[in-house]
C-alpha cells in the first residue's frame, strides 16, 4: 500500500511539472535580444532600453541590462548579495553559481516585500557582450517555476 501511495505522488509531481513547462511560452527583450521562456498571459509592463518587465497575477519579472556595472564573473556573488541587502530581501539563500549555455550565472532566494518570495540573479554572458540582472517575484513559496524560467535565458543574436 504504501509502495502504490509514493508512486501515485510521483506521477502527480511528474504532471505538475510537465504542466508547468506546458504553460511557459518563449518572450524576447528585443532591445537586447535576450529571451526566456515566461508564464503564458502575461502582461508587458515596459519594452525598453531601460528594462524588461512581464507580470502575470502571480509572477513579476524584471530584466535589466548590466549596463557599466563592471561586474566580472568573480565578483557576482558579492554584488548579488548587495543588492538583494539593499532590497531588504530576508530569509536569503545561499548564492549559488550555475552555467547555462550562454551564460555564467549566480543566484539567490529570499523574502521579498510583503508575502511574496523573490529569486535575484545576475547572467553574464559568456563571450563579454552582455550582462543582465534578473528578478522574479512570486507568490507560492517553494515553486519551481522561477527555477525554470532562469534557466531558459539564451540570447538570439
Amino acid at each position: 500500500m504504501k509502495g502504490k501511495v509514493l508512486a501515485a505522488l510521483a506521477v502527480l509531481s511528474f504532471s505538475a511539472i510537465s504542466l508547468n513547462a506546458q504553460n511557459l511560452q518563449t518572450t524576447t527583450w528585443n532591445a537586447y535580444g535576450v529571451s526566456f521562456k515566461a508564464p503564458q498571459g502575461f502582461s508587458i509592463e515596459d519594452d525598453s532600453e531601460e528594462g524588461y518587465i512581464i507580470s502575470t497575477p502571480e509572477y513579476f519579472i524584471t530584466v535589466q541590462l548590466l549596463e557599466g556595472e563592471g561586474i566580472s564573473k568573480s565578483e557576482i556573488i558579492d554584488e548579488l548579495k548587495n543588492i538583494a541587502t539593499d532590497d531588504e530581501v530576508s530569509n536569503q539563500t545561499p548564492v549559488t553559481r550555475f552555467e547555462l549555455p550562454q551564460f555564467y550565472g549566480a543566484q539567490l532566494q529570499g523574502d521579498c516585500e510583503g508575502d511574496s518570495h523573490c529569486l535575484y540573479c545576475y547572467l553574464l554572458s559568456k563571450d563579454d557582450s552582455c550582462g543582465f540582472y534578473v528578478s522574479i517575484l512570486y507568490t507560492t513559496k517553494g515553486d519551481q517555476l522561477p527555477e525554470q524560467i532562469l534557466k531558459s535565458f539564451k540570447l538570439e543574436y
